[in-house]
């Protein structure tokens, strides 16, 4: 693509010319005096050393969390585990209700000048995003936040600087004194794995609906409280996807076993990466096995039991199983064996 001349339509949509939109965006910013640079150099160093404070808090959700990387490939894992700790710092409630940004703001915020504290007002509303690249050029992008239905025409950096028109990617956009930049934490989704990861995102947000909380959330607001849940499916779907394409294959009562087990699940209680899980698990069994399947209610049961051991839960037995999908205790017992030694 060319390089975006002062007289052409911006490309973030607006209509207007560059010069009198986007451009004048980038060129309009804050005056930081020496003291204010220094703050903010030294803002996420001190942000990081502040959450130690929290360590005996969010480390076990942390490693808890982190677990599931340990399918991907190390380079994979370790920015997964990176754009998860930002989250977990950004956005994790801890028990007081706030986040570790929130906390070491209200404590250090006196610390810091009227003009610093304002600025750190658009750090306190940092959320991870759903993005999608609509133009770019050798100096800038047009980021398209596809949940606020919002573009924002950024200059690339050395952490951007290979990103091209179409590629689609989650992670933080960052207030700096200079605009916005996307953070160098952020994901890419191949391209391979686009398809899939929308397609999960889907049927997460329609689960959303299912639980305890309210039905009118935003997606925006469902991708930023679930947001550990999505960095999970997503290292699912790169290590599984093929296992997941093949559930077209299956036949109808195959299918039915997976329809029952997503009715069925309480999802208050439930992750839908645990889920997503379970269903890679059946899918591999019944593609190899072509079990005999007379009663899908019996290995939905089975399946979610399954997902119970999986998270180590101690309210879900197979005699309530029995009850809730209408079969014996013995049989679940017997399908759940089966497909666990697959």
């Amino acid at each position: 693509m060319a390089t975006l001349k002062r007289n052409d339509p911006c490309l973030c949509g607006s209509g207007k010319k560059y010069k009198k939109c986007c451009l004048i965006k980038l060129q309009d910013k804050p005056t930081f005096d020496q003291a204010d640079q220094r703050a903010f150099n030294e803002l996420l160093p001190k942000i990081f050393d502040y959450s130690k404070t929290f360590d005996e808090e969010i480390q076990p959700v942390y490693e808890q969390y982190v677990h599931s990387f340990e399918r991907l490939p190390k380079a994979d894992a370790q920015a997964f585990s990176q754009l998860l700790f930002h989250w977990m710092l950004f956005n994790y409630p801890l028990e007081n209700n706030k986040t570790i940004l929130d906390d070491y703001i209200s404590t250090h915020s006196s610390t810091y000048s009227d003009h610093f504290q304002q600025f750190l007002q658009d750090w306190k509303a940092l959320e991870p995003k759903l993005f999608r690249i609509t133009n770019s050029d050798a100096k800038n992008m047009v980021v398209y936040d596809v949940f606020q239905d919002h573009s924002m025409t950024l200059e690339k950096t050395p952490a951007s600087a290979n990103l091209n028109e179409g590629d689609r990617l989650i992670g933080f956009l960052y207030p700096t004194p200079k605009g916005y930049t996307l953070g160098n934490d952020a994901i890419a989704i191949p391209k391979k794995l686009e398809e899939a990861f929308l397609v999960q995102w889907e049927s997460m947000n329609q689960v959303s609906q299912l639980s305890k909380h309210k039905s009118n959330e935003t997606e925006q607001s469902m991708f930023t409280r679930h947001f550990h849940d999505v960095l999970e499916v997503l290292s699912l779907i790169a290590v599984s996807g093929k296992t997941l394409q093949a559930e077209e294959s299956l036949e109808n009562k195959s299918k039915q076993v997976l329809t029952l087990l997503m009715d069925k699940l309480d999802w208050s209680s439930i992750s839908f990466a645990h889920y997503l899980q379970a269903k890679v698990t059946w899918i591999s069994y019944a593609t190899e096995q072509s079990p005999r399947i007379q009663k899908p209610e019996t290995f939905a049961a089975a399946m979610e039991y399954w997902i119970s051991k999986l998270h180590d839960s101690t309210h879900v037995s197979q005699k309530k199983l029995a009850e809730k999908y209408t079969v014996s205790a013995g049989t679940i017992s017997n399908k759940y064996k089966a497909i666990n030694e697959n």
